[in-house]
């Protein structure tokens, strides 16, 4: 259901990617400006199906009225992480570059669409909400909320949108959307504000349009049970509030399918089953409500009366509302009543009246059910004040509306958008030059106009129109379109913007009529009924019949109708609600960051493809669009306070980060010098920062991404190693018992050390321990890991490292060693098997670490138990069968005792055993480096000189891992350099090759990638035309810069430009290319080793170098422009130039030559202190005779 915005399935990568853009994606860049390249710039791009323009941060959006290729997954991943200036211009960039200026700097964002009715404005919101929400679902939480918020643009669609004179899909209401996020980015939940719903159009619609699309979709799309529980007919021409305009259908609209998603959508927002049901009754209880009918009577006094002709209409109404007596119904709108002081009274009405009252029914239980749905909407995307960081919103107000017949509704639509205009051009146009002017920026004023004359005959006063309307319709006595018009005609306002219906020469508005100028054109209003629907006062007497309805919602809907209730004082009117709304409206949205777009029809025939010259023409008029680029164009993409821009950049250089403690202004001006910024694309202010250009915001946030992952890093180092410690010490403590702890838990503590570390030697398949041992004499690791619970609950010594070696060797040779006394049993003697291995030993003696304190005795160990005996196999008879054979059961696994004596193999004698110790222990310590190794593996970035320690006999092998690591990583960062990025690797090595060691400022250019265009040259018009005919088209280096007068030493600013051919100069305003220096005509390339950007290029002898000599030019990216220029000039000759870095050198002026000194004491500095962009006005530059002293003075101070 739209006007032409909606996507195919088909993949648009292509489309998107396309390099050959058609006519100027950034109107910023037009060349000439007028009027008509403006809109023949429109055509272009119109007919070559790209209908998203740029002007900066705004957006320009032209209806095609037909599918495009623009839409699908694949697209809006392509746009999703993409900046604004990187791709052309789209509508998911533009949500996108605002949600991340939401995520990044914290700014409540401020989406404002604007447009005509038809310009696509809805389609537009759904799309920006679908990439907000595609970006923002990151969690669980946050994609039930993502959910929701897809959903919530179906339901408001169905319930109201309608089809209009120039739009199939027109919203009926304004709405706005803020959506909340946390710290993260992720969706908190939202809040949905609806602005003055057209009831009206409930009962009453024009030729050739529609009432909402939720009747045509409960006709068209439920079934046979829920059409008959409901009590309707699929029959459109049934009811008598759809067949006024005799449109039933919308070409290309399945009604059926738009039910199932509208009724899968109100569940997805939480309302239940009952709920849905109880929606789609009243909605049919609307239906059925129009189709009443009053006959006129006239009673015996001569009065007149009203007598309902079908009854039964009134009787499912009742059944429908679940209003338990039909009778009253009937009543209350043949009889209505009128509220006196304290006590309602009855009265007769006609049946014009009661049709009214009828109508008036049916308006409040629309309206107010679409008041409740966008509650029960809001309830399910509430969220936490609290918890919200940041706050994005969606504007879709309405849009201008000039019909054939335009009625009281009209009125309010165009007052809400003239609102809305005003406060756009006053935020675009006068606010911004107001703002350069108070902060004392250089600025030429651009003239406008507003029509704020406008707002103010409508709002402002107490003799406004809005004011006379409330007054009218506050009057006791009587309430007539009459009194209104007689006051309208003696309103004093300018004729020019107002024209009253009155009789007077060269005044030709009828008397039921007034005409206003509004900012889009002048609109007729027929004033018949503006009183009546202003006021719009359900009588207390309806209300009470539908409070008494026993369906909750109905009671829910009809407050005002409880008895139980004193009667409040009258509500506001529609016009004062709406203009109080609109009010709080605006004020909220102040100190936003606003993201505009324009939304232009091509034509009104809603033709695909047909651009109509002069409507486009008018809309581009009353937007002010040319007068939007000229001060966008002259002013500055992006501004902040110095505080803020200090907090957010102040990572960017050490000498602002962690804390400043000077000015925040001088901060941002240390933080500006210490970048490679040139000098026109920013300007400091009084209270604000301003940046000129989006591509340089996009760079600085690249720079701060990188810095704020440094800092991560190192966070994330420093509480690991940090946890690490305490771990560490915990272990430590825990492994010295105390001496109340008891002996079973010190042996479960020392059991689990023990099967710890031989399960890690005995899993190594390298350890030397294992290798050494004979084949045919090695026992398995695994049982004596098992039995190691068979050790002593307490070893009877203390383990000090002494102990451990005199142990081990003790117990390797006691088998040939007789008894130390009578306690002592030996080895040799005695039925246990050989000595253990050297892993047993040191298993054995982990697992006496947390026994209790004993002085060192001899190793005694006790017998291990006899194994229990195995029971007799039963015998078995012939007689016996299968099943009776006794089965006992299999023993159990014998467990010997893990003890020093069963776990020895063999005998060793002590210079083995110690030598077998040593290589367990150097095992394990390879074992832990190597895990540790795994753990701390430094970044994958080439430039890391990181690398953990490690033992020292593991020098050598942990130098062959740190180089086999280095170049596994350099390849696998080889491999993900396209061409782009190789070519670009390449200029870097080639500066280093040139600049490393012997320029000052080289070091600080590093880490920033070349640009190349630093002024956009390639979307310029002008340099296109020069560029084919120079045939220069591929642009190397761009920028503005100084040259150095060769005479005065003053510098003068040219647009200097190295394409794959030369080198030209051109003057940066009329375009005209001064002077064109083959790349073959350059013969060497001199710079200072000092901070003064200063180059000269020396030409080879020629025509050129005879009338004008060498070139002086001080460029603030001097090591790109040499760079560059070598590689140029290499690529036309094969022969690099020579490249000359000297305080010193000559250099040739025509016929004379001049002796260039770089004073050392001014320029020189250390890299730290030295900036990288020298500073303007900070060179000097002064002739004497035939020498040229250069000179740099650098604020010492900051």
């Amino acid at each position: 259901m739209s006007d032409g915005l909606q996507a195919r399935p088909q993949s648009a990568a292509a489309a998107v990617n396309a390099t050959e853009d058609i006519g100027i994606s950034d109107l910023l860049f037009l060349e000439p400006l007028t009027e008509q390249s403006f809109i023949d710039n429109l055509r272009r791009r119109f007919h070559a199906d790209k209908i998203y323009t740029s002007m900066g941060n705004l957006i320009l959006s032209l209806n095609p009225y037909r599918p495009l290729n623009l839409y699908d997954e694949q697209t809006l991943r392509l746009y999703r992480h993409q900046r604004i200036t990187d791709l052309p211009p789209h509508i998911f960039g533009v949500a996108g570059a605002a949600y991340r200026e939401l995520t990044l700097h914290g700014l409540n964002q401020a989406v404002l669409l604007t447009g005509e009715s038809g310009s696509g404005k809805t389609e537009n919101t759904k799309l920006i909400i679908h990439t907000v929400a595609s970006l923002a679902s990151n969690t669980k939480e946050a994609e039930k909320v993502t959910n929701r918020l897809l959903q919530f643009n179906q339901v408001l669609e169905a319930f109201g949108n309608a089809k209009t004179e120039k739009n199939d899909n027109a919203s009926r209401f304004g709405k706005y959307i803020d959506i909340a996020f946390d710290s993260h980015g992720d969706t908190l939940g939202a809040n949905l504000t609806a602005y003055q719903l057209d009831k009206s159009r409930v009962i009453f619609q024009n030729p050739r349009e529609r009432n909402f699309h939720v009747f045509y979709q409960i006709l068209a799309g439920a079934d046979v049970h829920l059409l008959k529980a409901l009590k309707l007919q699929r029959n459109v021409e049934k009811y008598s509030i759809l067949r006024f305009s005799g449109v039933y259908k919308l070409e290309g609209l399945d009604e059926k399918r738009e039910f199932v998603i509208t009724k899968e959508a109100l569940e997805i927002l939480g309302f239940s089953a009952a709920e849905c049901q109880c929606v789609f009754q009243i909605v049919a209880a609307v239906l059925k409500l129009g189709n009443i009918q009053f006959l006129p009577k006239t009673n015996v006094d001569g009065t007149e009366s009203a007598t309902m002709l079908n009854e039964h209409e009134a009787g499912d109404v009742a059944e429908l509302l679940e209003c338990p007596d039909v009778k009253s119904l009937v009543r209350v709108l043949n009889k209505g009543s009128i509220q006196l002081r304290d006590e309602q009274m009855e009265m007769t009405l006609s049946a014009q009246e009661a049709s009214a009252l009828r109508d008036q029914l049916c308006k409040a239980l629309y309206n107010r059910l679409v008041t409740w749905i966008i509650s029960k909407i809001n309830s399910g995307l509430s969220y936490l004040s609290s918890s919200s960081r940041s706050l994005y919103g969606v504007l879709d107000m309405y849009g201008f509306e000039n019909l054939e017949h335009n009625g009281f509704e009209q009125f309010l639509i165009n007052y809400a958008s003239e609102k809305l205009h005003c406060f756009v051009m006053d935020l675009v146009l006068k606010y911004e030059q107001e703002e350069y002017i108070r902060e004392g920026l250089p600025w030429n004023n651009v003239p406008y106009t507003t029509n704020s004359e406008v707002c103010d005959i409508i709002e402002k006063g107490h003799h406004s129109l809005l004011a006379i309307l409330d007054e009218v319709c506050l009057r006791e006595d009587s309430v007539s379109d009459e009194h209104l018009l007689h006051k309208f005609t003696r309103h004093q306002g300018a004729e020019s913007v107002f024209q009253p219906p009155q009789e007077r020469a060269g005044n030709n508005v009828p008397m039921d009529q007034f005409k206003i100028r509004h900012f889009a054109g002048t609109v007729t209003y027929h004033s018949r009924g503006f009183a009546e629907k202003n006021l719009d006062i359900l009588p207390r007497s309806v209300a009470e019949v539908m409070h008494s309805c026993r369906m909750p919602l109905v009671k829910e809907l009809f407050p005002d109708g409880n008895p139980a209730r004193t009667i409040a004082k009258r509500p506001l009117t529609m016009a004062a609600s709406l203009r109080a709304s609109l009010s709080a409206l605006l004020s909220g949205l102040s100190g936003r960051s606003f993201t505009l777009i324009k939304c232009i029809k091509p034509n009104d025939s809603k033709r695909p493809g047909f651009f109509d010259e002069e409507r486009v023409k008018h809309q581009v008029r009353y937007m002010r669009l040319v007068d939007q680029v000229q001060v966008r164009r002259a002013g500055y993409a992006y501004r902040d306070t110095f505080e803020n821009f200090m907090r957010h950049y102040k990572m960017l250089t050490s000498l602002t980060w962690p804390l400043y403690p000077g000015d925040a202004k001088d901060g941002v001006r240390l933080i500006l010098l210490t970048l490679a910024m040139n000098k026109m694309e920013y300007i400091i202010g009084r209270t604000k920062v301003y940046i000129k250009f989006y591509e340089t915001i996009n760079r600085l946030d690249d720079l701060r991404r990188a810095a704020l992952q440094d800092v991560a890093v190192l966070i994330q180092k420093s509480f690991r190693g940090y946890r690490t410690r305490k771990h560490l010490k915990l272990m430590a403590i825990n492994s010295a018992p105390s001496s109340s702890q008891s002996s079973k838990d010190s042996g479960r503590r020392g059991e689990r050390l023990s099967k710890l570390l031989l399960r890690s030697l005995c899993n190594d398949q390298h350890s030397s321990v294992s290798s050494s041992m004979d084949s045919s004499q090695s026992v398995p690791y695994t049982p004596i890991c098992n039995n190691i619970s068979q050790y002593p609950s307490a070893m009877p010594f203390t383990i000090t490292p002494t102990t451990i070696a005199t142990s081990a060797i003790h117990t390797a040779t006691i088998g040939t060693s007789t008894s130390a006394g009578p306690s002592a049993v030996s080895v040799a003697t005695s039925p246990h098997p050989p000595p253990p291995t050297a892993a047993a030993i040191l298993s054995a003696v982990v697992a006496a670490t947390t026994a209790a304190p004993a002085p060192f005795t001899p190793v005694a160990f006790v017998n291990p138990t006899p194994p229990p005996p195995v029971p007799p196999k039963p015998k078995i008879t012939p007689s016996m069968s299968i099943n009776s054979i006794p089965r006992s059961k299999p023993p159990p696994p014998m467990r010997r005792t893990a003890t020093i004596g069963n776990c020895v193999d063999r005998r060793l004698d002590p210079n083995e055993a110690a030598r077998r110790i040593t290589e367990c222990c150097r095992n394990y310590h390879r074992y832990k480096f190597l895990l540790f190794l795994l753990r701390h593996l430094p970044s994958m970035s080439p430039v890391d000189q990181r690398w953990p320690p490690s033992p020292s006999f593991l020098m050598m092998t942990n130098l062959i891992l740190r180089d086999t690591f280095h170049r596994w990583r350099c390849r696998k960062y080889r491999l993900r350099f396209d061409q782009t990025s190789i070519s670009r690797m390449r200029e870097k090595v080639a500066a280093s090759s040139i600049f490393l060691g012997k320029k000052i400022t080289y070091p600080k250019t590093v880490p920033h990638p070349f640009r190349g265009d630093y002024v956009r040259l390639r979307q310029n018009v002008k340099w296109r035309k020069l560029a084919a005919d120079t045939n220069d088209q591929y642009v190397v280096f761009a920028d503005i810069m100084p040259k150095i007068n060769r005479t005065t030493g003053r510098p003068s600013y040219v647009l200097s430009v190295i394409s794959t051919k030369a080198f030209l100069v051109i003057d940066q305003r009329t375009m005209i290319v001064k002077y064109r220096i083959q790349a073959g005509d350059i013969a060497r390339i001199s710079v200072s080793p000092y901070a003064d950007d200063i180059v000269v290029i020396h030409l080879k002898p020629g025509e050129l170098f005879k009338r004008k000599g060498d070139f002086m030019f001080q460029c603030a990216h001097v090591i790109e422009m040499v760079t560059k220029l070598c590689l140029v000039v290499q690529n036309i000759t094969q022969k690099p130039p020579e490249i000359m870095i000297a305080p010193e050198f000559p250099v040739y002026f025509g016929s004379s030559m001049l002796l260039v000194h770089f004073d050392a004491n001014a320029s020189q500095g250390t890299p730290d202190m030295t900036p990288d962009v020298t500073p303007p006005g900070s060179v000097k530059v002064a002739r004497k005779n035939n020498r040229m002293e250069i000179s740099l003075s650098l604020d010492k101070s900051g």
